[in-house]
């Protein structure tokens, strides 16, 4: 499995949904849907920051839980405005772990990855629409779970 595989899995629509991107980076919005990309790189804003209307789709491509350990809260605050959350979660199942050096101070800081058990611990108790595993098929030997979650709207 391709990243550009994951990518058209993730961003399939029937044409009229309305959707939102969180961690969008540089990407190019789906045509024939509304879009809403959200990215603290790319426009400087946090998903924390952000007051999140209602969307038919709400996408997150390989932010979570490596990139940003939020993985729960974001669920918890995003989940009930959508009718359909999609998911790329990366996880390692062996020791993986980076250093970081904090923007907003001198501390640095030991991240270790996140194991499958972790991911799936904080998916436990959402409806999942589908899980799929593409495990250890990825550089750096990460492997990744496609995962849609059942929202809360209808």
């Amino acid at each position: 499995m391709s990243k550009q595989e994951i990518y058209n899995i993730l961003y399939q629509f029937n044409g009229r949904e309305s959707v939102l991107d969180v961690g969008c980076g540089s990407t190019g919005h789906p045509k024939g849907v509304h879009w809403t990309g959200i990215d603290l790189e790319i426009g400087g804003l946090d998903w924390y920051d952000f007051n999140p209307d209602r969307y038919d789709v709400i996408i997150a491509n390989d932010i979570f839980p490596n990139v940003d350990q939020r993985l729960e809260l974001f669920l918890e605050m995003y989940l009930p405005r959508c009718v359909e959350m999609r998911l790329s979660l990366t996880y390692f199942d062996f020791p993986k772990w980076y250093r970081v050096k904090r923007v907003d101070g001198d501390e640095i800081l030991t991240m270790l990855q996140w194991s499958k058990k972790q991911v799936l611990d904080a998916l436990n108790g959402y409806t999942a629409l589908s899980i799929v595993e593409y495990e250890g098929e990825f550089e750096n030997r990460r492997s990744v779970l496609l995962v849609s979650l059942k929202g809360g709207l209808k």
